[in-house]
């Protein structure tokens, strides 16, 4: 639950490993655990592995040849107050596997865990990637049960259309949200997006900018990213605190519109943590 708090709060990998050690050091218990975190950039093929007295990723190239990823590691969590837990690179080509597992799937009375990974991997490198169900049905074949077993599988398999991504600095001046509506406007036709779709863009661009600079402080910043026919207009600040949907506005009302207005022109909208503040976006369908 640590992890996936501190992930969510938008922390590289060693930080949110290094967060989640020091949570449990603070807990004053006798407990520990280990870890295994690999934080996975699906557009560009890369990622990065960061271990915690655990057993390292093995990975399935396209090729079927398997390699145990020789990824440095720290102690345990809970053990080391001062630890440090260093980033390993990996690179990932179209078609990859990448294994991770608990040591009762490879350690055994018969066999140490070097013997049991090497298993593994040749194990990973006969079997057909296609369909990973089947592929962890055939690794837990045999597996001994006198310790808990755990195994996650993922194939990356590239990205058949790559995002196009632009991003604008909002500078706290009276024109904000029109310079914020050229660079949008200038940006999707660039993209080649028709003009029929862009008005609803422009509206929530300034609801969300306009919401981000009255109600915040700090740097303001606009992603925008188009993915076939669904753009994702994201507006960051520097606020943790979540926009709030008002439940009734009266006639007379000057404000509270605003996400009311996002919510309408959007296939979806929501919020994410990000580096301490948070990151308010939306997704328009642009295909007729």
């Amino acid at each position: 639950t640590a992890l996936r708090a501190y992930a969510a709060e938008g922390h590289p990998p060693d930080v949110v490993v290094h967060h989640a050690n020091r949570l449990l050091m603070d807990m004053e218990t006798d407990l520990f655990a280990t870890c295994a975190y690999v934080d996975v950039d699906l557009e560009e093929g890369s990622a990065w592995c960061v271990r915690a007295g655990h057993l390292a990723p093995v990975l399935r190239h396209p090729d079927g040849r398997t390699e145990i990823v020789e990824a440095e590691g720290g102690p345990p969590l809970g053990v080391m107050r001062q630890a440090d837990f260093p980033m390993s690179p990996l690179r990932l080509q179209p078609g990859t596997v990448i294994a991770l597992t608990t040591d009762g799937l490879v350690e055994s009375a018969e066999a140490d865990i070097d013997a049991g990974m090497d298993r593994l991997a040749h194990e990973l490198a006969r079997l057909d990637p296609a369909h990973l169900g089947l592929v962890a049905d055939a690794l837990l074949v045999g597996a001994r049960r006198s310790d808990d077993i755990a195994l996650l599988l993922m194939r990356y398999d590239g990205m058949a259309v790559r995002p196009l991504r632009e991003s604008w600095t909002v500078w706290r001046v009276p024109e904000a949200v029109g310079h914020a509506r050229r660079f949008t406007r200038r940006t999707l036709r660039t993209w080649g997006v028709p003009a029929q779709g862009i008005d609803a863009v422009l509206l929530v661009v300034s609801e969300l900018v306009t919401n981000a600079l009255v109600h915040t402080d700090g740097r303001v910043r606009l992603d925008l990213t188009l993915v076939n026919d669904r753009l994702r207009v994201a507006v960051a600040d520097a606020s943790p605190r979540t926009p709030v949907k008002p439940t009734s506005i009266s006639w007379e009302a000057t404000g509270g519109r605003g996400i009311l207005l996002v919510e309408a022109m959007s296939a979806t909208w929501g919020t994410v943590p990000v580096s301490g503040g948070k990151q308010v976006w939306s997704e328009i369908a642009l295909g007729g």
